[in-house]
């Protein structure tokens, strides 16, 4: 586990500076902004409640401390940056550690434990978020620690347990205010009966009463769990966001704006690329593909398959052999599959909104990975004849277990290689140089000062750092209607330019699809669309003269490269540390 943890650290903070300081993730630019207001202890209003403002107060807070303990200068805009991504990253880690505990909870096999630990610890999903301070990092440590509570709570239930669960769900909470989706499996695990409620609590009923009662004990005890934990839940989520009770109509405001978002992917522009996308099976694809990987995700489906298996048939037979043998994996289960039917509906979806689930399907696939080696080791005991057996050891039980150790070590070896190889295709995209970095110092070098540049709006700008030595007619390519009018003043501005740059696909990855007014109402963008297809092939008065990218890679020699192009991921997938840009000159 030690190894496993310094491993996952290690991964975290390679290219941990990724952006060389220029603050390239929006949220995380946000965030930070929205701390710098924030003073402990004068000036606590974070005037913002799109997100929680527990991570928040966890950023200015540190950096203060700091600043006072070692006298730094981190409690400002450039320094909380990398205070933020520490914390991020301390985060992460202690999920990893808590997988470990959840699945050894479940399984009660170290090896499935370790296995789980090892999937997350290498995921590059979780990595890459570790490399950002956003909310979804804190809401997946709390949720995480809330589940494994659970777990305890279950285990051998108190009243301690009941009031550290309920301060984790507060902490859940004002990160993020999805984490409400939890309630119900929380409720649920108060509720469900089991001998261990009905002794605690008839205990103290008999200190009441000496007649038998026909309420069941468990029933008054599980009522006062729930009061206990509505009384810690509303006392820390005051203590974690007290303006939000202070200010609770502009708090109301800001989330029902959030949930509006969710539910309509045409009310921002930036929400455009989810228009059309299937609900539940574009999250699936991502996280095979991009989240987890082909390998740990094939593992996962493995395991869930086996969990099926092992605690369906107990259902039926509840009556006669009483809830515990399936409790904890029912509460486990229920707990990742309601937040991901909620979710997994919404209209935007952007990848990150699925980070809680990756600790399940890290734990899935340590399932997984435990059956095949048991498979493998069982089917090779019976294959090898025994004459060739006894030529290396003598004696059965030594041959037995020299082949059980090498058909382990073999398959060790073909599970873990080909994981750690697509986790280190990945990493390389922060052992370059970021591409809007690469392009503004190309741009600087190139493009003769006092060019015009056309640049698309709701995008960060290109070059990213300019004295003044060049023009900029920006291209409001999101606006509606896309009709002669809105591209006759386009057309005078790009007319004006001597070079267009695209500094990511969050423009014409999505415009490009809404060309059909009959099917993408109330937004369509035919013209828009029009206009990228003959930029991209060179049929515009402009040609492509430089393109920067960092796809993941693996490189045996330098000029001989395996590359994923993972353009078809979601966009936030890439255009935050290594998006794609492209710059046209006029011809």
């Amino acid at each position: 586990m030690i190894l496993i943890l310094i491993l996952a650290f290690c991964l975290r903070l390679a290219g941990f500076n990724w952006d060389s300081g220029f603050h390239f993730h929006p949220d995380e630019r946000m965030l930070i902004m929205v701390a710098e207001r924030i003073t402990f202890w004068t000036q606590l209003n974070p005037d913002f409640f799109n997100y929680g403002s527990l991570p928040i107060y966890l950023l200015r807070g540190t950096s203060q401390l700091l600043d006072l303990i070692f006298n730094s200068t981190l409690a400002n805009y450039d320094g909380m940056l990398f205070v933020g991504r520490s914390l991020s990253t301390i985060a992460d880690l202690i999920v990893v550690f808590l997988i470990y505990h959840i699945s050894f909870h479940i399984s009660h096999k170290k090896t499935i434990a370790l296995w789980s630990s090892f999937f997350y610890a290498i995921a590059f999903f979780p990595i890459q978020n570790s490399h950002f301070f956003i909310v979804d990092t804190f809401l997946n440590l709390f949720s995480t620690l809330l589940m494994y509570l659970l777990l305890m709570y279950r285990d051998q239930p108190s009243y301690k347990k009941v009031c550290m669960i309920g301060i984790v769900f507060a902490a859940a909470l004002t990160s993020k205010i999805s984490a409400v989706i939890f309630l119900p499996v929380i409720g649920l695990t108060f509720i469900l009966p089991f001998e261990k409620h009905e002794n605690i609590f008839q205990k103290i009923f008999h200190l009441f009463q000496r007649k038998p009662t026909k309420i069941r004990p468990y029933i008054l005890y599980s009522l006062f769990n729930i009061l206990l934990f509505s009384l810690c839940t509303l006392i820390f989520g005051f203590l974690f966001m007290p303006y939000a009770f202070i200010e609770y109509i502009r708090f109301l405001s800001d989330i029902s704006q959030q949930v509006k978002m969710n539910s309509d992917a045409y009310i921002f522009p930036y929400t455009l690329q989810y228009v059309g996308t299937l609900p539940y099976w574009y999250y699936i694809k991502n996280i095979f593909l991009w989240g987890l990987g082909p390998v740990i995700s094939t593992l996962a489906i493995i395991g869930i398959i086996v969990c099926i298996r092992k605690y369906l048939p107990y259902f039926p037979s509840l009556p006669r052999r009483g809830i515990e043998g399936v409790a904890s994996f029912t509460i486990f289960l229920l707990f990742y599959l309601i937040y991901f039917i909620i979710i997994g509906k919404s209209a935007v979806k952007f990848m990150r909104y699925m980070l809680p689930l990756y600790p399940f399907f890290a734990i899935m696939a340590g399932y997984g990975v435990y059956v095949i080696l048991n498979f493998v080791q069982n089917r090779t005991i019976h294959v090898i004849p025994s004459e060739l057996v006894r030529s290396e050891v003598e004696g059965v039980e030594g041959s037995t277990f020299i082949s059980r150790f090498r058909i382990t070590s073999e398959m060790t070896m073909i599970i873990v290689l080909p994981t750690l190889l697509w986790t280190f295709m990945f990493l390389n995209i922060y052992s370059t140089q970021n591409t809007r970095i690469q392009a503004t110092e190309w741009i600087n070098q190139f493009i003769p000062y006092g060019s015009t540049l056309a640049t698309e709006h709701w995008d960060d700008r290109v070059p990213i750092y300019d004295p003044g030595n060049y023009q900029y007619e920006e291209l409001t390519l999101y606006d509606i209607p896309d009709d002669d009018q809105k591209w006759k003043i386009i057309n005078q501005k790009i007319d004006r330019s001597d070079y267009i740059v695209i500094a990511s696909n969050r423009l014409y990855t999505p415009l490009q699809r809404l060309d059909n007014c009959e099917k993408t109402f109330p937004r369509c963008y035919p013209k828009t669309s029009e206009y990228y297809q003959k930029l991209l092939n060179n049929k515009l008065n402009f040609i492509k003269v430089a393109e920067f990218t960092s796809y993941p890679r693996f490189c045996l020699l330098p000029d001989m490269c395996y590359m994923i192009r993972d353009d078809s991921s979601d966009e936030s997938f890439t255009v935050y540390d290594h998006p794609q840009i492209m710059i046209f000159k006029k011809i």
